[in-house]
């Protein structure tokens, strides 16, 4: 997919509002909640609440990923590669969840966001999608 110029702008905004650690937490408690198949990747965890620090642990490191992956809009494929062979290969993570999370993203980023336009999220979609495409390229 490509991204256009103003698709760009609208993500790298985007991702200098983001609070990793509050906003991972609450994203990954949610998609818990919602599509409760997907804690079987995650047995160690006491808990499922944002509350959790494990919780708030991972959903910081998946954020952080995101924020990230902004600064690399126009290689996407070689800067995920390297976590696309981790769950792909070593994780074994369905890659529809992949879809699934970047659903709850999407909603978490507009509940936190008031900036958070109809045109900016057609922006984050088309980059969560090509995010989810990557991470599950290893799977081809």
């Amino acid at each position: 997919m490509v991204l256009s110029e103003a698709d760009k702008h609208a993500i790298r905004q985007v991702a200098h509002q983001i609070k990793p650690k509050s906003y991972g937490a609450d994203a990954l408690a949610r998609l818990f909640e919602i599509h409760p198949q997907t804690k079987t990747y995650f047995p160690s965890f006491t808990s499922y609440l944002a509350t959790d620090p494990h919780v708030i642990a991972h959903g910081t490191k998946v954020f952080e990923a995101l924020v990230k992956a902004t600064e690399h809009l126009d290689d996407l494929p070689k800067h995920l590669e390297k976590l696309a062979k981790k769950h792909g290969s070593e994780l074994l993570v369905d890659p529809h969840n992949f879809e699934l999370f970047s659903d709850i993203i999407v909603a978490t980023l507009a509940i936190h966001l008031p900036s958070f336009t109809p045109a900016t999220h057609t922006s984050v979609d088309k980059f969560l999608e090509e995010v989810a495409h990557q991470l599950s390229s290893a799977y081809r």
